[in-house]
């Protein structure tokens, strides 16, 4: 085979893969490209072209696919570049998040095959579902109706506002008094809920009152932000620390023992504690790495 018949096939594979009616143009102006290319690196090394020098050249000129995709008009971006790693870290979290709440029913007894047939596979309506979301939303980029249009962040973000601070306080404030009295309105429920709202006695006397410390100490922080209007950064530290503390205190709630007395109680509740722990430590990763991109002067080489 000559180099002309292998340039020819090379061009041949190439066109194969650009739209029908651009084929000719191209094909005719890849073909003279490539043949330029040859006779230029066959006068440089001082001998003939010969098989090996075509297909070194067209070897790093790329792959027909490689080189027919520079000849195709770009396509719908399905996930922007920028939101890659995020998409991913978010699909195979939720991923990860099912099989740790559901792998535990494989030491309790579960056959690994059944778990696998289920759950396992299961799990993955997370990414399909995401996918599935990212198609539908570059079709609507696509349109052109929903223009996305630039915002300035938030330049001072120490600064808090008042009045969702203080609605906020109230939801929290609502919902602790909830849990604790949850005992007592468990008792006061009709039918069978008294026995399925049930807390273990111990768990009552031993680990729950730690928490009333924490949650006294988060109002405390919130209190204090409040009133000046602003987080400073001792606040900042002392919300981190009963963070970290109010996740490890979950953790010892789940480890040391039962919670409810009803088993399915007891296991509904600690897995929906295990992804309030997930949340809390989410959340503090993004809080150390989401700081301000500072902008430097280029270093000068020297």
């Amino acid at each position: 085979m000559s180099t002309n018949d292998v340039i020819e096939a090379y061009v041949v594979d190439v066109i194969r893969r650009v739209p029908r009616k651009e084929r000719g143009e191209i094909g005719f102006e890849l073909r003279g490209l490539l043949a330029e290319m040859l006779a230029d690196r066959a006068q440089s090394e001082g001998k003939a072209a010969d098989d090996a020098m075509v297909l070194a050249m067209l070897r790093e000129f790329g792959t027909p696919a490689e080189v027919g995709a520079r000849y195709r008009p770009p396509g719908t971006t399905i996930i922007p570049a920028d939101q890659t790693k995020t998409f991913a870290l978010t699909a195979l979290g939720g991923l990860g998040l099912q099989w740790a709440l559901t792998l535990p029913r494989v030491f309790e007894g579960q056959p690994l095959v059944a778990w696998w047939f289920t759950w396992g596979l299961g799990s993955f309506w997370w990414p399909g579902f995401m996918v599935t979301m990212a198609i539908v939303a570059a079709a609507v980029r696509k349109t052109g109706l929903f223009k996305p249009t630039w915002r300035p962040r938030v330049v001072d973000p120490d600064r808090i506002e008042r009045l969702p601070s203080i609605f906020g306080l109230v939801c929290i404030a609502v919902a602790v008094a909830f849990m604790v009295c949850l005992p007592w309105i468990a008792n006061a429920m009709p039918g069978p809920f008294p026995q399925i709202f049930a807390f273990d006695a111990a768990f009552l006397r031993t680990r729950a009152p730690f928490a009333l410390l924490l949650w006294a100490g988060y109002f405390a922080v919130r209190l204090a932000v409040l009133s000046k209007g602003r987080w400073s950064s001792l606040m900042r530290r002392l919300e981190t620390g009963l963070s970290l503390a109010f996740a490890a205190l979950l953790v010892w709630w789940i480890a040391a023992g039962d919670i409810f007395q009803a088993k399915p109680t007891d296991d509904g509740a600690k897995a929906a504690l295990v992804l309030v722990v997930a949340l809390i430590v989410v959340s503090l990763l993004y809080e150390a790495f989401r700081g301000r991109p500072q902008i430097r002067a280029p270093k000068i080489a020297g």
